[in-house]
């Protein structure tokens, strides 16, 4: 019995000993459960700001990313180094070869790689912020020279264009039919070539041309762009398995450098003579009048709508003129591209965002006056030999939708009036409120040709690419309808089209 009792008396210890323990534990568990929860409530969507440790890597490509002094600079590099300082970011910046940091980046969490260009088969496989560096092919001329070219065709009209052999850029122009091109060994040739008179104009890019002309000994203002003729982004690539919130947080930095301007300061240093990537990037054509050049400033009845919108939002208005192959493909892979102006069709619907409408026209098809052609519907217009139009222009998807497959496409519209008047094809379709300065520029007039009949009749509008935040696009629309409202918006119109009706733009919002 002792022994049971004391047996009895010692387990009934260590059970009431237990169970103070239990307790005890108990307590400290749930105080530290209630802790935690509310720490991770106070502190989310601050997570990413605590450090963070990112391997961050680039390649050798002067002037964007080198190595100078066994040290790794460049414009790019610099603007990199900030954000990593903005964001509180542990990271080290190393060089490696191009595949082996992209085969990095693309299988290793928390690893980024810069400067790489988004481009359609990379944007959905990696995480995108930026951009950071504009790489644009560009025409170059002496400064003072007065050459304007505002599409290819202006710069198929020069004597001689300086290339460098098997470059993209020759291999580009050289598909696009052009014979006037003399081609050099190296880009310092090519640049002498411009320099000494013996070319008109050099086709080279911004990233590498003020390098040329300070190996050169000349003023860097003795050469100037004439016309972009293709664009690239670059941007900081992350890899898919980083948290998505640090991506955003490092936009978000990315994007106030460029409202305080240290972004600026830090592209200015390198391309003192390039215009920097905005938050928004603007582009359009030469399609008067709703968009052309004037006295070496982009204008027109859409542009001066998009210079009054980011007035009115205190936003820059740099805006980019150049193909419209260009710019289309700019607005299909890259976020935040305004493009201008766009008609709203069943192809393009789903790929934009849609500010408007702006304006409205007719496709209409024209033949050459006394060719005795007669088509009065779309089924006979298949039939006809061939049919010119132009590169990604509503009116060429309009036409491949309805199954045409007698057309000729080019990417200079007053190709396809020359193509007509030359009798190589039989019709060619424009619309209405942009034929006449397009037959001006080619040399024609209204008299020379014939309206056959319209196809269809749509309103156009200003597009922003997928990507671009909804509230940026509401803000614009916003702003488009007040403009409507307060008589801005008619007043640009009858600037450009006086006996234009604009009654149904008036009222659609």
């Amino acid at each position: 019995m002792n022994n049971y009792c004391t047996f009895k008396t010692i387990l009934d210890a260590k059970k009431g000993k237990i169970n103070r323990l239990l307790r005890k534990t108990w307590i400290i568990f749930w105080l530290t459960l209630i802790l935690i929860t509310f720490g991770c409530a106070s502190n989310a969507g601050r997570h990413i700001e605590q450090p963070v440790d990112l391997t961050i890597m680039t390649e050798e490509y002067a002037p964007l990313n080198f190595t100078a002094g066994g040290e790794i600079t460049g414009q790019a590099t610099e603007v990199v180094r900030e954000l990593i300082r903005r964001t509180g970011t542990k990271a080290n910046i190393r060089v490696v070869s191009w595949d082996d940091g992209l085969k990095e980046v693309l299988e290793q969490p928390n690893t980024a790689l810069y400067s790489t260009v988004m481009t359609r088969e990379r944007k959905d496989h990696l995480q995108w912020v930026g951009p950071i560096s504009v790489l644009n092919s560009n025409f170059y001329g002496l400064k003072g020279s007065e050459i304007s070219i505002v599409t290819l065709d202006d710069a198929r009209k020069v004597s001689m264009i300086a290339t460098v052999g098997d470059y993209y850029t020759e291999q580009v122009l050289k598909e696009e039919g052009f014979v006037n091109l003399k081609s050099h060994a190296t880009e310092e040739e090519a640049l002498r070539s411009l320099l000494s008179g013996e070319t008109q104009l050099f086709v080279s890019s911004n990233t590498v041309m003020p390098s040329l002309i300070e190996q050169a000994g000349v003023p860097l203002n003795s050469v100037e762009k004439i016309f972009t003729m293709s664009t690239d982004m670059s941007y900081i690539a992350f890899s898919p398995d980083t948290a998505p919130k640090l991506v955003e947080h490092w936009q978000k930095q990315l994007d106030t450098m460029k409202r305080d301007g240290s972004f600026d300061d830090i592209y200015r240093k390198w391309f003192p003579t390039e215009t920097s990537p905005g938050i928004l990037h603007l582009v359009t054509e030469e399609y008067p009048p709703v968009t052309f050049m004037k006295d070496s400033r982009p204008s027109g009845l859409v542009t001066d709508m998009v210079y009054e919108i980011t007035s009115r939002l205190e936003i820059p208005d740099k805006i980019t003129l150049t193909s419209w192959k260009n710019a289309y493909n700019m607005a299909q892979i890259h976020p935040n591209i305004v493009i201008f102006s766009m008609d709203r069709t069943a192809d393009r619907e789903d790929l934009f965002h849609w500010i408007g409408p702006v304006g409205q026209n007719s496709a209409i098809f024209f033949t050459r006056k006394g060719s005795d052609m007669k088509v009065g519907s779309m089924e006979e217009a298949k039939q006809v030999s061939s049919i010119a139009t132009t590169s990604e222009w509503w009116t060429e998807q309009l036409l491949n939708r309805e199954g045409f497959t007698n057309l000729v496409s080019s990417q200079d519209p007053t190709d396809n009036v020359n193509l007509l008047m030359r009798g190589e094809v039989e019709l060619s379709i424009f619309t209405d409120i942009t034929i006449p300065e397009i037959v001006e520029n080619a040399g024609y007039t209204m008299d020379d040709l014939e309206p056959l009949f319209t196809v269809q009749r749509n309103y156009f509008y200003i597009g922003m690419s997928k990507g671009t935040s909804p509230e940026t696009v509401q803000q614009w629309q916003v702003v488009l309808n007040e403009m409507k409202q307060d008589g801005t918006f008619a007043g640009i119109y009858r600037t450009y089209l006086p006996r234009a009706n604009i009654n149904n733009l008036l009222r659609t919002q």
